[in-house]
């Protein structure tokens, strides 16, 4: 007859599952920190030959997997390349490399790009500055323009520095407005 042990009293290991039931699978985020071969046969969301992709950075869930920057965290993504800032107004496309400051308005002397503007009297001599950081977040700031510039229908305050990001409404003044693609 075998001596009683610690768990007959109740105490030592916590009982087994029996009558073949199945352990209790884990849900939320502890589903996708299993090792691949414990995962049930599925993917985890940020295997390359899954549909969904994940942002390396914030791991925010990326709707569109062939952008060059994150939609949320705004840091370009690995494998990219070097990242190109274009904006698409109806007179002329401008191009902004990293590190480049390029200021926009009717200004010859100030803007490089004047003649994108010169049509518009209600653009600033010297309206807004885009640029792009060397992290490759592209960003836009208002240079004390009369008729504001606008990201997306919001007006910026002056000299306040805001993100772009791909598909964003750039507005100078009350009708001139360019697309920004992030390429």
């Amino acid at each position: 007859m075998p001596q009683p042990g610690p768990a007959d009293h109740g105490f030592g290991a916590p009982p087994q599952h029996g009558g073949g039931q199945p352990p209790i699978p884990p849900h939320g985020r502890e589903a996708t920190l299993l090792p691949p071969d414990q995962n049930h046969g599925q993917r985890p969301a940020a295997d390359p030959g899954g549909t969904a992709f994940m942002c390396p950075y914030c791991e925010a869930v990326l709707s569109n997997p062939g952008a060059a920057q994150c939609e949320s965290c705004l840091r370009p993504l690995p494998g990219k390349g070097t990242p190109v800032l274009r904006v698409q107004f109806p007179t002329g496309e401008l191009k902004v490399s990293v590190g480049q400051h390029l200021v926009l308005g009717r200004d010859a002397g100030q803007s490089p790009v004047a003649s994108t503007f010169t049509q518009y009297d209600n653009v600033s001599r010297r309206h807004s500055t885009v640029w792009l950081d060397p992290s490759g977040t592209a960003w836009v700031r208002d240079e004390g323009s009369t008729n504001g510039t606008f990201v997306n229908g919001e007006r910026l305050p002056r000299g306040v520095e805001a993100p772009l990001r791909d598909g964003d409404q750039l507005r100078l003044a009350a009708d001139v407005t360019g697309t920004v693609q992030l390429v």
